[in-house]
């Protein structure tokens, strides 16, 4: 494991999906059709933000010494629950709270005294994989007619 590697990625794909975001004219933010769930880009940042915090959370139990998978809710129920909330949030608390949930994902990341394959696996999909998921989308969706 890589850590050098793995937060020079999670920067690099940081710096992606805040490109992403910047092309999204600010009368769209609320369009919907980003994902087949009908996302619009407000409800992406928010759904990105959401797991970066839930990504702070789980390292912080396992840092603690308990696994990171206590929650029952499953990762469907999450995403509609965020999706609920997402709607009733202005625009710049979203992103507030984007810009807070990573800085907190990697600061918890960083601080761990251990880095387990669990924790790894956490901060990268909560991190770069899922920016660059969400990067292509917001791009896809830009260039649709």
């Amino acid at each position: 494991m890589d850590l050098r590697r793995l937060l020079a990625e999670e920067d690099a794909g940081w710096r992606e999906l805040r490109a992403a975001f910047a092309a999204v004219p600010d009368e769209r933010f609320e369009e919907p059709g980003v994902t087949p769930e009908g996302w619009s880009p407000k409800d992406t940042m928010f759904h990105v933000g959401a797991w970066l915090a839930e990504c702070a959370s789980v390292l912080e139990r396992i840092e603690a010494g308990a696994s990171g998978g206590d929650d029952d809710e499953s990762t469907d129920e999450k995403n509609a629950s965020w999706f609920a909330m997402s709607r009733q949030l202005d625009m710049r608390t979203v992103r507030a709270e984007l810009e807070a949930a990573r800085v907190s994902a990697r600061l918890r990341f960083g601080s761990l005294t251990r880095i387990t394959p669990e924790a790894w696996s956490w901060f990268q999909e909560s991190g770069p994989l899922h920016y660059a998921e969400h990067a292509a989308d917001l791009r896809d969706w830009l260039v649709r007619p």
